[in-house]
């Protein structure tokens, strides 16, 4: 049977406070995988953040379901606990987050995710990136829709977000109940912005192919950052999930129980 290998940092750059949260729960056969970026003041964006990466994954604790309705049921539970931090906290009052979840299943072989903002998630399949997200940007859907020519790095307009867990708005495919099937030897990137603006897929693909473990190839990639103490560096944070065996490495199965503080 295959089995999952996983590594995870969350930097907090050259800003006062880090308002990322990225954290996971997994056994031998399921996992639940979340990375979450806030927005609306430190205090208010941390707090956003932490709280519905939190409530995600007590939420698949209890109930390890993955299939065709549990990225759907995620991003709801998601949106209940935003809204409920929101109330309990009425000085921070437009707060807010992103949300990339993966979720899966090795012994089915099957993998579901959601997300709304710009936290991305990215499969790596025979060492080649494929974004399985597309930015909920208004400059992403410009660009899209031909209104606007070039690149989203480097675009001071890029983190303007028209969906996000606070949102009204579902954006279309932002949950995906259809499975997508497991190979061995994939290898799954999630990462908030602040990573992958610094971070582009040539220099992805080519950490992978030297990395023997999740934690070599984040750290490598997490070097690639040209000055990540810099004032003007967000927050940055990156989570690696590894499917099957890899020449070489012996891999792990890593449990986390969310509802430990």
């Amino acid at each position: 049977m295959m089995r999952l290998s996983v590594a995870q940092r969350s930097e907090r750059g050259g800003r006062v406070a880090n308002e990322d949260a990225v954290a996971f729960c997994a056994n031998e056969t399921q996992g639940c995988f979340v990375l979450a970026d806030g927005t609306g003041g430190h205090e208010g964006g941390a707090l956003a953040s932490n709280t519905v990466v939190k409530q995600v994954l007590i939420h698949f604790s209890a109930m390890p379901n993955v299939g065709e309705e549990s990225a759907g049921m995620l991003i709801t539970v998601a949106r209940g606990a935003l809204s409920d931090v929101r109330r309990r906290y009425p000085q921070f009052p437009e707060m807010n987050t992103t949300i990339a979840t993966l979720v899966l299943d090795v012994e089915q072989g099957s993998a579901y995710w959601n997300y709304l903002g710009d936290s991305r998630i990215y499969l790596f399949r025979n060492g080649r990136a494929r974004s399985l997200t597309t930015d909920h940007s208004i400059l992403q859907s410009m660009i899209d829709a031909g209104f606007v020519t070039g690149a989203l790095r480097g675009n001071s307009k890029r983190n303007m977000l028209y969906a996000a867990v606070g949102c009204d708005e579902m954006p279309e495919h932002a949950v995906r109940d259809e499975p997508l099937a497991l190979q061995p030897g994939d290898a799954f990137l999630l990462c908030t912005d602040g990573f992958w603006e610094n971070v582009d897929e040539g220099i992805m693909e080519e950490a992978l192919r030297e990395a023997k473990t999740p934690e070599q190839w984040i750290d490598d990639m997490m070097e690639e950052i040209p000055d990540p103490l810099s004032p003007d560096q967000d927050n940055f944070s990156a989570m690696a999930v590894w499917i099957g065996e890899r020449e070489a490495t012996t891999t792990r199965i890593l449990l986390e129980n969310p509802q430990q503080e």
